[in-house]
């Protein structure tokens, strides 16, 4: 299922302009809504779990991990709220629900 999303935002990516989170966008949500800077929150305890558990197995875990994550924030967090978007959610509600799966991805390494 995971390689069937990751296919379909590869396939988006390639035939799509670029729609990227700005650092004055992230600013802006970050002070009008409590609920991204909540999923936020709960992101950042999560990617602190996740590496607590992949480093403590040592190895290629933690690199991927952490490719993994930087790949999400540089591009695939954009294309994930994009296809939100499109589909009628604020921008802010898209942001807070994608980060919300990223927050359930990142639980899944966790023990």
């Amino acid at each position: 299922m995971i390689k069937i999303i990751l296919f379909c935002i590869a396939i988006f990516l390639s035939t799509s302009c670029c729609f990227a989170l700005s650092d004055a966008e992230y600013k802006a949500m970050m002070q009008s809504s409590p609920e991204y800077r909540q999923a936020e929150a709960q992101l950042a305890q999560a990617w602190k779990r996740a590496c607590a558990s992949v480093k403590g197995k040592g190895g290629m875990g933690w690199r991927e991990l952490r490719d993994n994550q930087r790949d999400w924030l540089a591009r695939l967090r954009d294309a994930e709220a994009k296809i939100c978007i499109d589909s009628g959610m604020s921008r802010t509600e898209a942001y807070i629900a994608v980060t919300r799966d990223r927050i359930v991805y990142l639980e899944s390494f966790a023990d």
